[in-house]
């Protein structure tokens, strides 16, 4: 005896259903699901070195060497290890993979849609049967979007491109002025301990001297006081290089208290021409290029929205039975009716978005004249500060030099070589502070051209 199920025939739409649905997915390949579990786990020193040795054997394997931490680094260095193992960028790399699986996904046709249903009399009386239906349809309505679509989807991963560039391009100048600011401060650490070392010496003979009787309380005073100026100087550098080196750090993703020796930054002495940097910057920032392919992306956006607002239709062939027992078979068109609604909102939206992306274009181009302006007039500015401190600090530590052996004979007075002493410590760091501006600010033009100073050209 059969179920109800098998005499009323719905069992055999399921299992057309079963045979239609079933193939079509092995056909297609569907996706399965693999777990991807996260990792916490900090980097050591010998993990960073094998990561930047693979990095430079997947970029660069004709030429890749063996990546030391432990010798001296320029900051060019620095920033092109910056750009492999900052975090911030790693997790920026992926938006590309997501913006090409966006262009895959736009140029994918629309999937057909099966319906099938069925009606089955509770009573079944005589010349009566079940009925059914079933329709193949497709919605045509994608297709004439479909090559929008693609330019939007092309066009807005271009600008994904373009702004990872960009950032790794900010990273690694980031990092390039601070390891010039790093070590800069260094250096002004060094005269800072070297006088410091100085002044405690002289403080500690003066005291035995004071025991002595060989010495006044005015002059232990003053080189007490000398000291202590000495050794606060010294200690606010040293946390200046502490803070800087932790940024550092930060920035290539390397542990907090990883210690890298730097070389001396090379910088150049040939201030450029601002307007022909501000023709290469528009030509060659990586920002601008983003900005514009994301422009682009908004103009296929207000294509599509126009698009959009033009009667949309699907198409199909349904195959049906009534309870009669009549077979049919035919055609069927649906399609949207632009009464009311005409797609105007999403067309005024796309279109105040592209004013909005216009706008803002125009505004980062003008800063970016103007920072690159600012840039130059203050390397112009610098350059004349440091010059005449160059030709006089050497004179200024060469008196400073004779003067302590001079006062240590009790030949010239105190306070006349502390006056010297201090005038050259002030002008010497003051040398050293101008010379890191200096050297910072040729990075940040660099940075602000989008290009380095090697392809300035003459």
């Amino acid at each position: 005896m059969y179920s109800i199920f098998e005499r009323s025939g719905w069992w055999r739409l399921v299992a057309l259903h079963g045979r239609v649905v079933l193939p079509l997915c092995f056909l297609t390949g569907c996706a399965s699901y693999h777990a991807q579990p996260l990792r916490d786990q900090l980097p050591t020193m010998a993990k960073v070195e094998q990561e930047m040795a693979a990095a430079l054997r997947h970029d660069h394997p004709s030429s890749a060497q063996p990546v030391n931490l432990h010798a001296p680094l320029s900051g060019e260095d620095l920033g092109e290890m910056a750009v492999l193992l900052n975090p911030d960028l790693r997790a920026m790399r992926a938006q590309v993979g997501v913006a090409q699986a966006q262009v895959f996904a736009a140029g994918l046709l629309p999937d057909p849609q099966l319906a099938l249903s069925a009606d089955l009399p509770s009573n079944v009386a005589a010349g009566y049967t079940n009925a059914y239906s079933m329709g193949l349809s497709w919605s045509l309505a994608s297709l004439f979007t479909r090559a929008a679509n693609l330019h939007i989807a092309r066009a807005q991963a271009q600008s994904v491109q373009y702004q990872v560039a960009w950032q790794e391009w900010m990273v690694a100048n980031q990092t390039r002025i601070l390891a010039r600011q790093l070590y800069y401060l260094q250096e002004q650490e060094a005269v800072s301990q070297q006088a410091a070392a100085t002044t405690d010496r002289l403080y500690r003979t003066s005291v035995q001297n004071l025991r002595l009787g060989d010495a006044t309380i005015t002059t232990t005073s003053l080189r007490q006081i000398a000291w202590l100026d000495s050794q606060d100087r010294m200690l606010a550098l040293r946390r200046q290089v502490t803070a800087v080196r932790q940024n550092i750090n930060k920035m290539m993703g390397l542990p907090p208290n990883m210690r890298l020796s730097l070389r001396a930054p090379q910088t150049q002495p040939d201030i450029p021409d601002a307007a022909r940097l501000v023709t290469l910057a528009d030509a060659h920032r990586l920002d601008l290029l983003a900005l514009r392919a994301g422009y682009q992306a908004q103009e296929a956006r207000v294509r599509r929205a126009i698009l959009g607002q033009y009667p949309g239709f699907t198409i199909g062939v349904s195959r049906a039975a009534d309870t009669s027992n009549i077979q049919t078979i035919g055609p069927s068109v649906s399609l949207d009716i632009p009464l009311w609604n005409r797609n105007r909102g999403v067309i005024a939206e796309s279109e105040a978005t592209r004013a909005q992306l216009h706008a803002a274009y125009t505004a980062r181009l003008f800063q970016t004249r103007a920072d690159i302006t600012a840039l130059v007039a203050d390397l112009h500015r610098l350059h004349q500060e440091i010059t005449p401190l160059e030709r006089q600090v050497p004179q200024l530590q060469s008196a400073e030099q004779r003067l302590r052996g001079a006062a240590a004979e009790h030949n010239v007075t105190l306070i006349d070589y502390e006056a010297v002493r201090s005038q050259a410590l002030a002008k010497s760091l003051q040398l050293l502070v101008l010379k890191e501006a200096y050297a910072e600010q040729q990075a940040a033009l660099a940075m602000a051209v989008g290009l380095p100073w090697q392809q300035w050209g003459g």
